[in-house]
């Protein structure tokens, strides 16, 4: 008993943030018949011992990334890193993390967290600075990825229980390596709060909305365990531990994190996020991009993707203005419209 007590902790804790038991056709789509050379493949057969859940391929990707993301479909800091990575249209690799066991990053044996993403030999971590290193990538032709990854050194520093950690202070920056004029810093400036918003603020919202009340619980974990594809990598026992067993530790943790955050009424503070994003943007502009999304827009999209099958996204996203701005975005995403930054990107070509 002391051994599933183990794995049941690693589940609640890993599982974190889910979708719930909405069914996704309530939700209206805008996305357009697509016109871009983008696959999508689910492969069966498992590669290089790894179980693929699916791949996305781009034909005119010419960045020679050769990416794979190791995530929880229904995670919000993974659902920010495929937010960005589609809308861009990369090329890459999903491989779903096995809750329980986690063998699927035993390669990482110091960080044990997702979203997390290998290009050949090399590791990216953190969802914010995975997609500040990516877009610095876009926009400096003259830099491969490792020399990218070297402009954002880690700081040593302690967290908030006292154990050790690396902090990115610049994870938030975009070194573009030329002088911008003061509106574009505005800009830049904008971007970097916001993006800093749905990290420190909206993300925390979401577990006390999604696991409010048993029911809640119960129909966030069904959920998860059918998006999450547990059917293919996880025996029946695992998956009936982890929707009950899992539904409870989380509606338990959700209650805590309200206190740890002052969290009063959580559909209130989450209709009152909403607004706040919408006023930020105000009636001028399609985006906090302007007439495309900016990397903070892609953020939150990405963190609200993650509760898209919920009450809680039924209730207050789809009753509130945010939901024009969504339905935007949802299309920009799904139609890989920044695909052609990518696509203009002509690979380095490595000395031998």
């Amino acid at each position: 008993m002391r051994f599933l007590g183990v794995r049941t902790i690693q589940l609640a804790s890993l599982a974190g943030f889910s979708w719930g038991g909405s069914k996704l056709d309530e939700v209206p789509s805008t996305v357009k018949s697509r016109t871009c050379p983008i696959q999508i493949q689910r492969p069966e057969q498992v590669k290089d011992d790894v179980l693929l859940s699916r791949k996305i391929i781009n034909h005119l990707d010419r960045s020679n990334l050769k990416l794979r993301l190791y995530q929880y479909e229904t995670c919000p800091f993974c659902c920010k890193v495929r937010a960005f990575l589609d809308y861009y249209g990369f090329s890459y690799e999903l491989v779903e993390v096995n809750p329980v066991t986690r063998s699927q990053i035993k390669f990482s044996t110091q960080y044990k967290k997702v979203p997390i993403i290998r290009s050949g030999e090399t590791t990216l971590t953190e969802s914010s600075l995975i997609i500040s290193q990516l877009a610095t990538f876009l926009q400096r032709p003259d830099q491969t990825l490792d020399q990218v990854i070297q402009m954002y050194p880690g700081v040593d520093s302690t967290n908030e229980k006292g154990k050790p950690v690396v902090n990115h202070p610049n994870k938030f920056f975009i070194m573009k390596g030329k002088m911008e004029g003061e509106t574009n810093m505005a800009a830049a400036r904008e971007e970097r709060e916001w993006r800093e918003w749905v990290d420190n603020w909206f993300i925390h919202l979401i577990s006390p909305n999604v696991y409010r009340n048993w029911n809640e619980s119960i129909e966030t974990f069904r959920w998860f365990e059918q998006v999450g594809d547990w059917h293919r990598a996880f025996p029946a026992w695992e998956r009936v531990l982890a929707v009950y067993v899992g539904a409870a530790a989380m509606f338990l943790l959700s209650k805590s994190l309200k206190k740890k955050h002052n969290i009063d009424d959580e559909r209130e503070e989450l209709r009152k996020a909403c607004r706040d994003w919408v006023a930020a943007i105000g009636p001028n502009r399609k985006f906090l991009g302007g007439d495309q999304p900016n990397l903070a827009d892609i953020s939150l999209y990405g963190a609200m993707n993650s509760f898209y099958g919920c009450s809680a996204f039924k209730e207050v996203i789809l009753e509130e203005k945010i939901v024009e701005w969504w339905r935007r975005m949802d299309s920009v995403v799904k139609n890989h419209e920044g695909r052609k930054t990518l696509e203009a990107r002509t690979p380095i070509v490595q000395k031998q």
